[in-house]
């Protein structure tokens, strides 16, 4: 019996972080991955997805190009190319990837695991061959999957997000069920290559989490791109259409509302994948997610097992898991870390882009906090002006008596790059009248959000 300081069974972006922490403690890693090294994210969500949006915003530069002085004879899209590169862009991550891990001697064993016990793992090997190995601590990062997908018995082409990264063609209709942050990253995509898209969603709009002048702006933006939104409205059933179509039967406030649509896309709904993994039999309990029951140690019920990353079906996003995935690593091997789950960023590949870290303005009122609140318009930033991207603003929300910041939220161009800033600030109990005082480059857009924070403290 092969013997390892921790087994990490799951190799996406919280196994191999794992890994490689346990290797530079000084313990031996071992990765059990049934598929391929990188995960629900580097291989069917957010980087595939990211690299399509990038081709679209190559898409949008050559619309606009003829303000700057530049005329392109044709534009056309081809969409197997399209879809080639984002393929070579993941296979180059995962390459890397698997690199890295081998830099640091970490052993990856190709097949499913299951625990036996807190020390024994069994080994399904993709050759049929089974082996047990011995291991002083367990990490379980199997990640999440996209759910059954509801009314598809039958209808190939009614599909889940991972689907709609391997289409074949541009659709010429899509319906979109679900508003969140997949389902509008996918509507601006789909609709700037030329679908007509219909975006249902049965709450009263987009992104119901997020701050509501935000969605606004990005819900303007899609009306200004011809993406019908239908509020307040639920699928009823989906049947086969004209011409190789479907028919969507929704109710939209006690109406009754047909669409018709080459591809139904259902973006809601993910679970844990815990199958097989002997969890029930070693006790690990489960919390009312459906995910692994952790502490902020990431340390389950039982001893010796930790899990990280989307398997606990909380915070699921890549950059806790990676957190996390340090954490349980760190564990493993002795150490006495804890998560800490203040100011985690959020971002959304739509056009434009939304960010934010912390409460919205909406969330801050309810929860009793006396609010000021900073905004700067990035149609009035320099850099914004110089791109051509002038859309959206700069929001902070502060805590009147005190400055401490509760909130920041963004729509606009190159919003990732700038909300790092904000959950630094966030992170270190800064105010805004630090930003305010901190010197930004100008022309930039961090400038949006040095005088969002002007705003803020008046």
């Amino acid at each position: 019996m092969e013997d390892c300081d921790v087994v990490i069974i799951g190799g996406g972006p919280a196994g191999y972080t794992a890994a490689i922490r346990v290797t530079q403690l000084g313990g031996k890693a071992t990765i059990v991955e049934r598929d391929t090294i990188g995960g629900m994210c580097l291989n069917h969500g957010c980087i595939p997805t990211v690299a399509l949006a990038r081709a679209v915003e190559l898409l949008e530069m050559g619309r606009y190009a003829k303000d700057y002085g530049i005329t392109y004879k044709e534009m056309e899209v081809d969409f197997r190319r399209m879809m080639n590169k984002k393929e070579t862009v993941v296979r180059t991550l995962v390459s890397g990837v698997k690199q890295m891990i081998e830099a640091y001697g970490v052993g990856v064993l190709e097949g499913t695991g299951k625990t036996l016990s807190p020390s024994r793992i069994e080994i399904q090997l993709k050759d049929g061959i089974k082996k047990e190995v011995k291991a002083r601590k367990i990490i379980i990062s199997t990640g999440s999957r996209y759910a059954k997908v509801p009314f598809s018995e039958g209808m190939e082409k009614v599909i889940h997000p991972a689907e709609a990264l391997k289409l074949k063609e541009i659709p010429k209709s899509m319906v979109i069920v679900g508003g969140g942050f997949i389902g509008s990253a996918l509507a601006t995509i789909f609709s700037r290559l030329g679908a007509k898209v219909s975006v249902i969603v049965e709450s009263s709009r987009l992104l119901l989490p997020i701050d509501k002048e935000v969605v606004m702006i990005l819900e303007k933006e899609f009306k200004d791109n011809s993406i019908q939104i239908l509020p307040n409205t639920r699928v009823i059933s989906i049947a086969a259409g004209e011409k190789d179509g479907l028919s969507v039967h929704a109710n939209q406030k006690g109406e009754e509302v047909t669409i018709e649509a080459q591809y139904v896309l259902m973006s809601e709904g993910r679970e844990a994948n815990i199958e097989g993994l002997g969890l029930k039999e070693v006790g690990v309990h489960l919390n009312g997610k459906g995910g692994i029951e952790v502490n902020r140690q990431m340390e389950t019920n039982v001893q010796g097992i930790y899990a990280a990353g989307d398997v606990t079906m909380e915070n699921m996003w890549t950059s806790v898991a990676y957190f996390e995935a340090i954490t349980a690593a760190e564990n493993a091997m002795g150490q006495n870390s804890k998560m800490d789950y203040r100011a985690i960023p959020y971002w959304m590949y739509t056009i434009p882009e939304i960010s934010g870290v912390g409460i919205t303005e909406e969330q801050a009122v309810a929860e009793g906090h006396k609010v000021k609140v900073g905004r700067f318009p990035f149609a009035g930033n320099g850099m914004a002006a110089i791109l051509g991207q002038r859309t959206g603003m700069v929001k902070i929300i502060k805590e009147a008596e005190f400055g401490e910041v509760l909130g920041v939220h963004m729509i606009g161009p190159r919003t990732a790059d700038l909300i790092g800033e904000a959950a630094l600030a966030m992170r270190m109990e800064g105010t805004p009248g630090e930003i305010a005082r901190a010197f930004h480059v100008h022309p930039s857009l961090s400038e949006a959000l040095w005088e969002a924070a002007r705003g803020a403290v008046g």
